[in-house]
């Protein structure tokens, strides 16, 4: 009988070989396409972003598990037309407790419910957020979302634009759920009237109002009292003295429970302050008339001994800075002393402490270096303290202050070169409201990591790339050939 050639091609060592290669190729690939669609199923994703964008931190969680009442995070858009990287954060809102629930609303076809969270009246842009609990809401902008660097950004260029430098999308929403959810919002009154700074003269506005506090002014020239609704006050670098009746009346508001905190800029003879010496002497301490200076050399920032990394003692105020690994720089601080004279129930806890070869300065204004003098004062000294007075009655509030013999760490931008300066302050605040957990979430980085090499380096990853990655490839490909050319 006649053989087929057709058949016995078919039946060729190069034809079952071949044939089993294709059988094993479509084998991989329908492996390969099973478990992309098995992983798409799982609800959980890895983040493998360098800066953990897409991952929640702890204390948001921690506040999702204490929700008791829902809350709609909605977007303002077309649906379908969100941020991604927005709606992937929300997801992971969403995911945890069941509390949170996601919405889009078009304002072109809802224009009267966009309308009743316009506060501003100039409309709710595409991209914007809603969160709301019951009657309570607040609103995201778009842009409020995304911290860009504008130093090198030139408007008349029209190759120029801002540089993204990091996402605030956690930041904002789980503010805006504290607030929501909040049974009251804490009302902070700043003294004014006698030179001080303000919140918003130390670009503090915008970080105190994500963690929902309201901020109001206090005159004590025109007040009688400070007022019932003041949960904390603050005294910021005054550079006159207050009144010997304004002193009564901060006295009058501590002793019922009253929180404060006080920052001192320098003090010399020119600006003395005794009247509000005298408030913080009620609570047992002393700013005192001396400039610290660090004579530990690994405890200096930009080799000045002006420019303290003070040390961080244990105290709740610290905790998260101890956690996020942050430093503080203190510039030009002032010692501050416990008296031997005071209440015996106060409580008086060192929160920032120079080192044991610091020495205070005591003629800063006539020093013509900082060279240690005759008359100088041996450290260690402590910088910044946290006071507790006790309630004496049943049910009454204990009285707070955080006393902190400086300001600069928080003036010409600080908060935003030392993180830890400006979380100290805010963690500050938390203290007094009673919370010992502060919520400081910080914004995530995306900046670009460059990769430095020498022109060595570069020429050899040059060859590994276009020389000998292709020749193994090619040496591959050849032995495969003359192997299967032997079938």
């Amino acid at each position: 009988m006649k053989k087929n050639p057709i058949l016995e091609s078919l039946s060729s060592k190069k034809v079952r070989y071949g044939g089993y290669a294709t059988l094993l190729g479509l084998g991989a690939l329908a492996v390969v396409i099973v478990i992309n669609v098995l992983v798409d199923q799982i609800p959980g994703k890895l983040d493998l972003t360098q800066n953990k964008i897409y991952t929640l931190a702890p204390e948001t969680y921690k506040l999702l598990d204490s929700l008791k009442t829902d809350v709609t995070v909605t977007t303002i858009g077309k649906p379908g037309s969100e941020d991604p990287t927005v709606k992937a954060v929300l997801a992971k809102y969403a995911a945890h407790g069941g509390h949170v629930k996601l919405a889009t609303v078009d304002p072109d076809l809802n224009p009267g419910w966009a309308k009743q969270y316009d506060t501003t009246g100039q409309g709710l842009g595409a991209g914007s957020l809603v969160v709301a609990s019951g009657k309570k809401f607040k609103t995201i902008g778009q842009y409020d979302m995304y911290n860009y660097d504008t130093s090198n950004y030139d408007p008349t260029n029209p190759n120029s634009a801002p540089r993204l430098t990091s996402l605030s999308i956690e930041q904002r929403v789980t503010s805006a759920i504290q607030y929501v959810t909040a049974a009251k919002n804490v009302t902070i009154y700043q003294l004014t009237g006698h030179g001080e700074a303000t919140l918003a003269s130390l670009g503090l506005t915008t970080a105190v109002g994500n963690e929902n506090y309201e901020v109001k002014d206090l005159n004590l020239l025109t007040d009688k009292t400070v007022p019932p609704d003041a949960d904390i006050v603050l005294v910021m670098a005054p550079k006159k003295d207050i009144s010997a009746e304004d002193a009564d009346k901060l006295r009058a508001y501590l002793a019922g429970g009253g929180r404060m905190v006080v920052l001192l800029d320098v003090i010399t003879a020119a600006n003395p302050t005794p009247n509000l010496a005298g408030v913080l002497a009620t609570y047992g301490v002393q700013v005192r008339n001396v400039v610290v200076v660090e004579g530990d050399t690994n405890k200096v920032a930009a080799q000045n001994p002006l420019f303290i990394i003070p040390n961080l003692e244990y105290h709740d105020i610290l905790s998260p800075l101890r956690t996020n690994n942050y430093d503080m720089v203190l510039i030009g601080a002032q010692a501050i002393k416990t008296l031997d004279l005071k209440k015996r129930t106060l409580k008086i806890e060192p929160l920032l402490t120079s080192s044991a070869r610091s020495y205070g300065k005591v003629d800063i204004a006539n020093a013509k270096s900082v060279d240690r003098a005759p008359g100088d004062i041996a450290g260690p000294f402590d910088l910044a303290v946290a006071i507790t007075d006790p309630a004496q009655d049943a049910g009454g509030q204990d009285t707070r202050l955080v006393v902190v013999g400086n300001v600069k760490f928080l003036q010409g931008g600080m908060p935003g070169q030392v993180p830890g300066n400006g979380d100290f302050f805010m963690n500050s605040i938390g203290w007094l409201r009673g919370q010992k957990d502060s919520i400081t979430i910080r914004p995530k980085d995306v900046s670009q990591m460059r990769l430095s090499m020498s022109q060595l380096e570069a020429l050899l990853f040059s060859g590994l790339v276009v020389v000998i990655l292709p020749l193994l490839i090619l040496g591959s490909g050849l032995v495969v050939w003359l192997r299967r050319r032997h079938l």
